[in-house]
C-alpha cells in the first residue's frame, strides 16, 4: 500500500509541479463562478514558478479561459476541462479531441433547468453541478452514466458536487504526459496535486513516471502522500520554497 504520510520537503530546482485548482489552490463554494484564489497562494504560486524555471502548471476541470481569469495575475502552463486542453511548456494542443453532440448537450441543458441546475458546455466536455442542491447528487450521476452508458465516445468524471461528461480519449493524465516530454517539464520529478476523483489519473501518471501524488483532504486514493486541507499544503509549499 502506498505511504500516504505527509509529503517530504523537496527541492524545487529538480521537480515539476502539477496543480488542480478547484479545492487545492481555492477552497470549494457553492457555485464555481464564485470560487477565487486567496492571493497568499497566489504569491506561493508565482515564487514556486521563478524557482522551479516555469515547471509549474495547472490541471483543472475547468476551461483554459476559466483557469485564466481564475489566476491572474499570474500567467502559467495549462490543462484545461480535464485535459482536454493543454496550453503552454511546449505541449500547446488547445483544440479538444472533439465536441460533445448537440443532442447530449441538450439532454444536460435541459435537465439542469428543469432542477435549478447550472449545466456548463466546455471544450470536449459538459459541467452539470449541483453545489447549490446537493439533493440532487443522485440524479445527476444516474443522468451522465446513463448518457455514456454504450457510448465510447465519452465517459462519465464524477466530482466533489459536479457530474461530467467528457470525451474519453484525455484525462489529468494524458496532460502530464503530455507536459513532461516538453521543457521546462521534462527531466523533473513531477508532483501533482489535487482533491479529487478527478485527480487521481493525474496521481497515477505522475506516480508512474517516478514522481509523487499528493491528496489534499480525506477520501480513498492513490495518491502517495496526503495534506489535510488546503492551507496544510500553504505551509507545505512555504516550506519548500525556504
Amino acid at each position: 500500500m502506498p505511504d500516504r504520510s505527509t509529503p517530504p520537503v523537496i527541492t524545487c530546482s529538480d521537480h515539476a509541479f502539477f496543480l488542480d485548482l478547484d479545492g487545492t489552490l481555492a477552497e470549494i463554494v457553492a457555485r464555481p463562478e464564485q470560487a477565487m484564489i486567496a492571493d497568499t497562494m497566489k504569491d506561493l504560486i508565482r515564487r514556486l514558478s521563478v524557482q522551479t524555471n516555469g515547471a509549474v502548471a495547472v490541471v483543472s476541470g475547468r476551461s483554459l479561459d476559466d483557469i485564466d481569469r481564475l489566476i491572474s495575475p499570474l500567467e502559467l502552463p495549462a490543462a484545461g476541462s480535464h485535459g482536454q486542453e493543454l496550453r503552454g511548456g511546449g505541449a500547446d494542443a488547445v483544440a479538444p479531441s472533439g465536441e460533445i453532440a448537440p443532442d447530449v448537450v441538450h439532454i444536460i441543458a435541459e435537465f439542469a433547468t428543469q432542477r435549478g441546475l447550472l449545466a456548463e458546455q466546455k471544450p470536449g466536455s459538459v459541467a452539470l453541478h449541483y453545489r447549490s442542491a446537493p439533493e440532487y447528487e443522485a440524479e445527476c450521476k444516474a443522468l451522465i452514466d446513463g448518457l455514456v452508458s454504450g457510448d465510447d465516445r465519452y465517459r462519465a468524471v464524477h466530482g466533489k458536487m459536479v457530474s461530467e461528461l467528457a470525451q474519453r480519449a484525455c484525462d489529468k493524465g494524458t496532460a502530464i504526459a503530455a507536459f513532461a516530454k516538453t521543457a521546462p517539464f521534462a527531466g523533473r520529478t513531477p508532483v501533482m496535486v489535487g482533491d479529487d476523483v478527478t485527480d487521481e489519473d493525474g496521481f497515477r501518471m505522475a506516480q508512474s513516471l517516478g514522481g509523487i501524488g499528493i491528496k489534499i483532504g480525506e477520501g480513498a486514493t492513490d495518491a502517495s502522500h496526503r495534506l489535510p486541507s488546503i492551507p496544510a499544503f500553504a505551509e507545505w509549499l512555504a516550506d519548500i520554497l525556504r
